[in-house]
C-alpha cells in the first residue's frame, strides 16, 4: 500500500465481516470508480452492507481483470483494495479489459489461499502454529482430533479473535484445484491418527501442494529430500512465500477485544 491509500482492517463484501467502518470506506472507493465500470452501485456512502456492494465489487474485479480468491469480497492489503485505490485514469480500464479478452483467463477459477496461523498452546503440535487451505470458500484442516472442512467465514472469525496469520494466495489451474479438493476430501474421509511428523496439519499441506508442483518443503532440512514429513508451518511459509505461484500475501491481524 502506498502513503495515503485507504486501509481496512477486515475483509469487505461476500462472506466478509463487514465492519460498517470498512464498509463505508470501500463504498466510497467503488463511488470513485463508479462511471468507469458497470454493475448495480445502488447503494449510498453509509457503511451499511447490502448484496448490491456485492455486485460493485465484482463488476470492479471484472473490469480490471483483477485476481482474487472470492469475487465479490475485498480483503486488506489485497490487489482489489489497492486497485480501488487508484485513481480511475491511472488504472486503465481499457487497457485491463483488452487484456483479459485476449487472455479469457477465470481467476475465480484459478485461486487457492495457504493460511499460516501463529503459534499457540492449543493442542499437541500448536506451539509451532496452524495450517490450513481455502478452496472456494471452504477451509481444509487437520487439527489434533480431526480432518475436517468448515465454512471460509466461520473459520476464520473464529481464528481471528485468538490469533495473527497470513494468506498467501497462489495461482492454479482448474484442474489443479479439482485434484486438491479430491485430496482433501480423501483424507477427510479416512481420519488418520494425527501425527506430529507425517501426518500433521502443516505436513498435509505441503504434501497435497506438492501433488500439483508447487514446492512446500526445503530438501535441505529433510533426511530424505523429496520427502514434506515433518514441515512445520514456518517453513511452508517461508518456502511457499518464494514460489512463482504466489499471487498475494494477506497479513490477517488478531481482532481486539473491545
Amino acid at each position: 500500500m502506498n502513503k495515503g491509500d485507504v486501509e481496512i482492517s477486515a475483509p469487505v463484501g461476500a462472506l466478509a465481516a463487514n465492519k460498517p467502518s470498512d464498509v463505508k470506506l470501500i463504498q466510497s472507493l467503488l463511488k470513485s470508480h463508479a462511471v468507469e465500470f458497470s454493475g448495480s452501485r445502488s447503494f449510498g456512502i453509509n457503511g451499511v452492507f447490502t448484496s448490491s456492494l456485492v455486485d460493485a465489487i465484482k463488476a470492479f474485479q471484472t473490469a480490471g481483470s483483477i485476481p482474487y480468491v472470492t469475487h465479490g469480497r475485498v480483503e486488506p492489503r489485497s490487489l482489489t483494495l489497492r486497485s480501488l485505490n487508484m485513481r480511475p485514469e491511472v488504472f486503465g480500464y481499457q487497457q485491463k479489459i483488452k487484456i483479459n479478452e485476449v487472455m479469457v483467463f477465470d481467476v475465480q477459477d484459478q485461486a487457492v489461499e495457504v493460511f499460516i496461523f501463529d503459534a499457540m498452546m492449543l493442542s499437541p503440535g500448536s506451539q509451532w502454529g496452524h495450517a490450513a487451505v481455502d478452496i472456494d470458500d471452504v477451509i481444509y484442516t487437520r487439527a489434533h482430533s480431526q480432518y475436517s472442512s468448515i465454512a471460509r467465514g466461520k473459520y476464520l472469525q473464529n481464528n481471528s479473535f485468538i490469533r495473527d496469520f497470513t494468506g498467501l494466495v497462489l495461482k492454479v489451474s482448474s484442474r489443479e484445484k479439482k485434484i486438491m479438493k479430491q485430496e482433501f476430501e480423501r483424507r477427510i474421509a479416512e481420519q488418520k491418527p494425527y501425527d506430529i511428523i507425517s501426518n500433521s496439519c502443516s505436513t498435509n499441506v505441503a504434501e497435497v501442494l506438492e501433488s500439483i508442483g508447487v514446492l512446500a518443503h526445503d530438501p535441505r532440512f529433510q533426511v530424505n529430500p523429496i520427502s514434506s514429513n515433518g514441515v512445520t508451518p514456518k517453513e511452508l511459509l517461508i518456502v511457499v512465500s518464494r514460489s512463482n505461484r504466489l499471487i498475494e500475501r494477506i497479513n490477517y491481524s488478531k481482532v481486539k477485544s473491545q
